[in-house]
């Protein structure tokens, strides 16, 4: 059996734009017509697509002007373009995330995912969710973050400092170090362990968030995840032994309690693992996106670097412009129905937030990069009871990062001989080298 071919009115009508919790045989639903079949599908909306890695933007934007919602069927079940729609699949708190509620025809069964274990905080449904993430939320909150921000500053002077030359690829010595070592730091690991976090943060990221890994790739996260696993373990049971007298998050994760609650401690090891992968790979990502984009827009560095009250905004813009993930994913709990096209109860709903941050309902003259736009909106960090709880922590690094670089660099501009090249990875939009110079 599979997935059932859906059909829609492909144009994004507002009063089209709602969920419909019913079965898509209902009587009411307008008469459709068949989906165009040259919509990009597949490889063809992840950069392991030349064209989609160079222009995601226009490849999304031309896709949902045609169909805000249509089915994928190859690496996803059903695809959502319309910041409209997304917000309000976001927002829904009665469909699923826990892809263990996917039909075993769904896109998500068929690449060979365990599903056979309790998923992480990013793919929970309530009440184990609810639960979880009040009790990560204790340890883990504004004001752990905000008495962190002078040591990202002092990390982010360290790193720069350095640099040796003129040029260098600020991916290498700053972007990919830089949240290693805030994580790192913040969970209370030493510093040791550094360059072993970051290996194995990479080979976690390369496969489990990467659908299409070859086996050598799953073998080496399989392992990966071992050794995590043995490092926290070992780190938390010399705090237990120490009182929990650290200021750490793993300390705090351990002491957190609500209501008779406590995190058990594979839900303390999986969650620092997640916020180990996610913190290190998409904070990365954005740095690298970010400053690429702020270079390469006219006098931004220079009136950033002028006046530092635009920092924030020039991180919100970035964040907006290229978020770090393509895609988060709701499941139909029911058969259900979205700007007219019918989705099967027990697939996945494929939430593309660069779309959703580009779409013109949302953000005038959305493909422009502006540091003074106002106001900035985006789903960079999904929405709904899985808005991403390390947002907090990348804004801060960004602003960090953007207040000592415009101090120190004021004349900082790209490298025109070595043009930044982008990531292959199928999942996010990221840099593999950014080569910049001083002046």
């Amino acid at each position: 059996m599979g997935i059932r071919q859906a059909t829609s009115v492909c144009s994004p009508s507002p009063s089209r734009c709602s969920i419909s919790n019913h079965s898509p045989d209902l009587e009411g639903i307008m008469p459709m017509a068949s989906e165009p079949k040259d919509l990009p599908r597949g490889v063809d909306l992840t950069c392991l697509s030349e064209t989609f890695r160079n222009a995601p933007h226009a490849v999304l934007g031309a896709a949902r002007e045609r169909c805000p919602v249509y089915r994928d069927g190859m690496l996803r079940d059903y695809v959502v373009l319309s910041a409209d729609i997304g917000r309000k699949v976001l927002s829904d708190r009665t469909l699923p995330t826990d892809p263990r509620n996917t039909l075993p025809t769904s896109t998500r069964r068929m690449r060979g995912e365990d599903l056979t274990q309790d998923p992480p905080i990013m793919f929970m449904d309530d009440p184990q969710h609810k639960r979880v993430r009040s009790l990560i939320s204790k340890a883990f909150n504004i004001e752990r973050i905000e008495r962190f921000r002078p040591r990202v500053g002092a990390i982010c002077r360290e790193l720069i400092e350095s640099i040796e030359g003129d040029a260098f690829d600020f991916i290498d010595v700053i972007a990919r170090p830089l949240p290693t070592i805030t994580i790192a730091e913040i969970l209370g690991i030493d510093s040791s362990h550094h360059d072993d976090f970051k290996i194995w943060s990479d080979q976690m990221v390369a496969s489990s968030l990467n659908p299409l890994a070859p086996p050598d790739v799953k073998q080496a996260g399989a392992a990966a995840a071992v050794s995590l696993y043995q490092l926290f373990a070992s780190e938390m049971e010399a705090r237990r032994a120490a009182g929990l007298v650290g200021d750490d998050l793993l300390t705090a994760m351990l002491a957190a309690e609500h209501d008779g609650q406590t995190l058990t401690d594979m839900e303390i090891i999986q969650n620092a693992q997640v916020l180990l992968i996610a913190g290190n790979q998409t904070t990365t990502d954005v740095l690298g996106t970010m400053l690429n984009n702020i270079l390469g827009s006219g006098d931004s560095w220079a009136r950033l670097s002028a006046n530092p009250t635009l920092i924030a905004g020039a991180v919100d813009e970035g964040i907006r412009f290229d978020p770090p993930i393509f895609s988060t994913d709701r499941i139909a709990g029911e058969d259900m129905e979205l700007n007219g096209v019918a989705i099967p109860k027990g697939t996945q709903i494929s939430i593309m937030l660069p779309a959703l941050n580009h779409d013109p309902a949302l953000n005038p003259d959305p493909d422009r990069f502006d540091i003074e736009r106002r106001p900035i909106k985006h789903f960079s960090f999904g929405g709904g009871r899985h808005t991403c709880l390390g947002a907090p922590l990348a804004r801060m690094e960004a602003q960090e990062l953007l207040k000592v670089m415009s101090e120190v660099m004021p004349g900082l501009h790209l490298d025109a001989v070595r043009p930044a090249i982008f990531s292959p990875s199928p999942g996010f939009r990221g840099i593999d080298q950014l080569w910049l110079k001083r002046s």
